[in-house]
Order: C-alpha cells, then structure tokens, then sequence
C-alpha cells in the first residue's frame, strides 16, 4: 500500500492590532500550559510504571545476584582445576571466568604532585574556545583566528505562564 504523501501548509493570522498580538500570546499561552499538564500527567504515569517495574522485577534481580554469587564461590574454590590453563569457561549458556584489571588510585595531593615533579604528560587538560570573551573583541583580532562576530535581530515570543488549572487572564 502505497503511503500518502502530504505537504502541510501553516495557516498564518493576519494580526492587524496589539489587542489581536495579545490575544495571540494567550492563546499560545493556554496551550503551552496544556502542553505542560499532559507532559507532567505523562511523567506521573511513566514513574508509576517504573515504580512498579522494580517491584515486580526486585525478586529475580535478588536471584540473579545471589546465582553469580554462587558462581563465583564455585569459581574461586576450583579456580586452580578450572583455570588452570585458560581464563574463561565456556559452557551451553554463558561464559565466566577472570580477567586481569589494572587501575590507578588516587589521592587528593596526587594532581599537586604531579605539577610539582613536571610529569605534565599525566595531567589532562582540555582547551575549549571561550566566546563569552571572543564576544568583545574587534574585527580584524578575530578574523586572526579565522572567526566572525555575528549580529542578528532575532524574533522572540514570551508569554506569561499560566496554571495547569486556568488560563491568562
């Protein structure tokens, strides 16, 4: 079945006073605040539900978490007959098995230390371009690094929030 193909046109008002302009952002305040209530009656059902997932799911999550701990055991008390020669057993329905993991740990003076000694390779850092500060900057300094002040008159709607029970008045 062949789908149809539809081109949607938006269906502007002609607004020709500051009374009709004010209407208009009531009625687009009305309907955000409508937006708003079935988005939070929407998250009142999704908690729920999630609410009742971990309830229903908490059993079998405490069994699976008991039946590794048995594998485990069973594991480390056969480790040197099932290990002995590999790292991982695998059987019909899963594999287990060790694996060797290094890690660092680290103090709070560590970071100062490491300044201290100059082992720089061992401090990240993550330069990011500040535009904030750029924003101030002349012309002819930002075409140097091949950047542009842009300046817009842009459009913006603000309307006055309205509770979920009424509406603006």
């Amino acid at each position: 079945m062949a789908k149809a193909r539809s081109k949607p046109t938006v269906d502007t008002r002609k607004i020709t006073s500051l009374s009709e302009a004010d209407g208009i952002l009531h009625e687009i305040a009305d309907l955000k605040a409508q937006v708003r209530k079935r988005q939070a009656d929407a998250d009142i059902a999704v908690n729920a539900i999630k609410e009742a997932m971990v309830e229903d799911t908490r059993p079998m999550l405490e069994q699976i978490e008991a039946m590794e701990k048995s594998l485990a055991v069973y594991s480390e008390y056969n480790r040197g007959e099932l290990f002995s020669d590999k790292k991982t057993i695998e059987l019909n329905f899963g594999l287990f098995g060790y694996r060797q993991s290094t890690s660092v740990s680290v103090k709070k003076t560590t970071l100062e230390l490491l300044q201290k000694h100059g082992f720089d390779e061992a401090i990240s850092t993550k330069p990011t371009v500040n535009k904030e500060i750029m924003r101030s900057w002349s012309t002819e300094r930002l075409a140097l690094v091949d950047a542009t002040l842009v300046i817009e008159d842009k459009f913006w709607i603000e309307t006055k929030e309205n509770d979920l029970e009424g509406s603006a008045a």
